[in-house]
């Protein structure tokens, strides 16, 4: 009777181990998924900034005000226009 009790007791505290052997691995699996949320909402956002940034950069407005200031462009007069015919 001695004998099986010692076993039965070792056994419950392996038991007991594992189980939080097994909280333990899920805690940290939790903390690592929240921070991997977290990133991924971060970088969801700034992708939508860069995004918005892009649009406002690439406005046919802004590229031809540029044109014109920058680099002194201006639309063509008629007189500078040649048609070319296809063939």
């Amino acid at each position: 009777m001695r004998r099986s009790t010692v076993i039965l007791a070792i056994l419950i505290m392996v038991t007991l181990l594992g189980i939080v052997a097994a909280r333990e691995s899920t805690r940290s699996q939790f903390i690592a998924l929240q921070e991997a949320q977290a990133k991924h909402f971060a970088l969801d956002n700034r992708w939508g900034q860069l995004q918005l940034e892009q649009a406002t950069l690439a406005s046919n407005a802004r590229v031809g005000d540029i044109a014109r200031q920058k680099l002194g462009l201006s639309a063509p007069k008629n007189s500078q226009i040649v048609m070319v015919k296809a063939q």
